[in-house]
């Protein structure tokens, strides 16, 4: 597979913000997928699918302990690209507010 491809699989998972939000919560550390479901407003089926999606990106690896199923940030880079949006954001909000 290109290059190119693949970073675009990577844009495009973090870009909707439910993925994103899933991956900020995984920021601390390894959470079963009943706890990620349990703090959402969406059904079981469709945080499955969006894990599943960040899982294919290579953003979050997965692993069965028990009878759970425990997800994870696979590469830490992502919180960079992550830290590095939020910084935009920020920059734009504080020039949007200076012209004010």
């Amino acid at each position: 597979m290109n290059l190119e491809i693949l970073e675009t699989k990577i844009y495009k998972a973090l870009s909707h913000p439910v993925r994103l939000e899933l991956v900020k919560k995984l920021t601390s550390g390894e959470r079963c997928v009943c706890d990620l479901f349990d703090e959402s407003e969406f059904t079981q089926p469709n945080i499955s699918q969006h894990l599943k999606v960040l899982k294919d990106a290579d953003i979050l690896t997965c692993e069965r302990k028990s009878n759970k199923l425990m997800y994870s940030i696979k590469h830490k880079e992502v919180l960079d690209i992550m830290k590095l949006a939020q910084a935009m954001v920020r920059l734009e909000i504080n020039s949007l507010l200076e012209k004010n």
